[in-house]
């Protein structure tokens, strides 16, 4: 294998984003755009074959105020991967993480389970929790295991009335959020980065938000939803305090498992909580 160390300020941003894109176990988290907006530095280890990308390991990365360098997983970032169009053999997965420079001095990164080595080495390695919720297959059938906490949840929306809502430009959500979050220096950053991450998915068409009102039209729940990968990634996900007392996040992803269901898709049950 041919892995080369590749610097933030050196990364060719197409090979890049075309090996996150085609590897088996792409993902939205993998993307130059999405870890520029994330991460305060970040470089890459690559696999090259015939001056090909055909596999990618972002490594995001901060100093100490003594100048050590070491691994940090970025916010908003649930978990990142060894990005291949090859096999995620354990003999791969294993090379690119011994493959990491030596200033590098320990940290931590969350992952996909298939790029979580065998031998971690100097740091630690977490993996990524979750289960598929696959969607390719009638609505009831889709349901069919949720918790009576959910049908009692869409009982108490329809008695409040609750309706989906056109969809709202990312200010609003981001607004939204920080009213039902309150203002602090970590809330005023992610309410800055999730509307830099919310525009570049709008520029590409690959997703967008959804909400839900009450008849009043006062919101209620919100979501900002991206597609990528045959999968559904809600990035951001707010209720208000009116809203949980009437299942409005539940009435909200009961909506989307509707419009979705039959569809060539899957979402991680744990991102809608049954």
């Amino acid at each position: 294998m041919d892995l080369r160390f590749i610097p933030q300020e050196e990364i060719d941003k197409q090979l890049y984003n075309s090996c996150v894109h085609f590897a088996t176990n792409g993902s939205i988290y993998g993307y130059d755009w999405f870890l520029n907006a994330t991460a305060r530095e970040w470089d890459v280890l690559v696999e090259v074959e015939d001056e090909s990308w055909v596999s990618v390991m972002p490594l995001p990365g901060v100093k100490s105020w003594w100048g050590r360098l070491k691994l940090e997983q970025p916010r908003l970032v649930p978990e990142l991967a060894v990005y291949t169009v090859r096999s995620l053999s354990p003999k791969r997965i294993q090379r690119f993480w011994e493959a990491i420079p030596a200033e590098y001095r320990g940290g931590s990164l969350t992952v996909e389970p298939a790029s979580v080595p065998e031998a971690p080495g100097r740091f630690t390695v977490q993996q990524a929790e979750g289960s598929a919720l696959i969607l390719n297959q009638p609505y009831p059938e889709i349901i069919g295991d949720f918790s009576p906490a959910y049908h009692e949840g869409l009982i108490k929306a329809e008695a409040a009335g609750l309706r989906p809502a056109p969809s709202f430009k990312p200010e609003r959500l981001a607004d939204f959020w920080l009213q039902v979050n309150g203002a602090s220096a970590a809330n005023e950053w992610t309410y800055h980065a999730m509307q830099r991450l919310m525009y570049q998915v709008l520029h590409r068409s690959w997703g967008g938000t959804h909400a839900i009102v009450n008849p009043a039209g006062e919101l209620q729940a919100m979501t900002f939803i991206v597609y990528s990968h045959s999968r559904i990634f809600p990035l951001f996900t707010v209720e208000s305090a009116a809203g949980s007392t009437v299942g409005a996040l539940t009435y909200l992803w009961d909506n989307l498992l509707k419009t979705h269901a039959e569809k060539n898709l899957k979402i991680k049950r744990e991102d809608i909580g049954f």
